[in-house]
């Protein structure tokens, strides 16, 4: 079975993000040990500040061997195939965890970004980071379909 780590900021409370992720997770749960970590966002901060604060908590959770796999909306495009093709010695062969970190509504600090090993872009439309969860959830699905060579059908 593999693991990886999804870290967030801020707690989803809209209930068909919620229940969109738990389908995913759902799906996941026989291939993917998801351990996943929220962190407390950091609303009386502004711009820059909330970043840095907000990217501190999620370093925090993160292991010096862990594979950070930043998602950012400049990050680097994948198709599907492609996607499975970078995830599979991640899962394979880790030294660390397989990290993948969703900032909050601000985003992510330079400084964060800098330790990330890759930046994900999941699309270059903006969403909203909830959503992001969910898109995450289902390309981590459909690249372990894809990795175990099975098709994908929804």
């Amino acid at each position: 079975m593999y693991r990886l780590k999804i870290i967030t900021v801020g707690k989803i409370k809209k209930k068909y993000y919620l229940e969109a992720i738990a389908h995913y997770a759902k799906m996941l749960t026989p291939v993917v040990r998801i351990d996943v970590q929220n962190v407390k966002d950091c609303p009386q901060a502004e711009g820059a500040e909330r970043k840095r604060l907000e990217s501190l908590r999620i370093l925090e959770k993160i292991g010096p061997k862990d594979a950070l796999v930043a998602l950012h909306e400049t990050g680097r495009l994948f198709t599907s195939v492609d996607f499975a093709s970078f995830l599979r010695p991640l899962l394979e062969n880790p030294v660390g965890d397989c990290c993948f970190v969703i900032g909050g509504a601000m985003g992510l600090s330079p400084e964060l970004l800098a330790r990330s090993q890759v930046q994900l872009s999941l699309s270059p439309l903006t969403m909203p980071h909830e959503l992001a969860q969910v898109v995450l959830y289902e390309q981590l699905f459909r690249a372990t379909t894809i990795m175990a060579g099975r098709t994908y059908h929804y």
